[in-house]
């Protein structure tokens, strides 16, 4: 299923929310998005540009993405990656 998803200009990570409340920081700190996939709503501090938006593309269903969140799994939401 299609994700939107951001990518964090600092860490590199790119991070998704599983859930309506699954509120995902990247590993720095610096990037954050909400809502799953009812609603998206990222945040940034200032001193970085904006991170960017993606569609992505992930092999979980709804439900499992929700219990992934629900049940603190932790197999879906961050892919870590590198600076650009």
């Amino acid at each position: 299923m299609k994700v939107t998803a951001i990518k964090c200009p600092r860490c590199g990570d790119t991070i998704y929310s599983r859930s309506r409340h699954d509120y995902r920081c990247c590993t720095c700190k610096a990037t954050n998005i909400d809502g799953g996939l009812d609603y998206v709503k990222v945040g940034f501090i200032t001193e970085i540009d904006p991170p960017k938006t993606l569609k992505i593309e992930v092999s979980a269903t709804k439900e499992e993405l929700y219990k992934d969140w629900n049940f603190s799994v932790e197999k879906f939401g961050l892919i870590k990656g590198e600076k650009e």
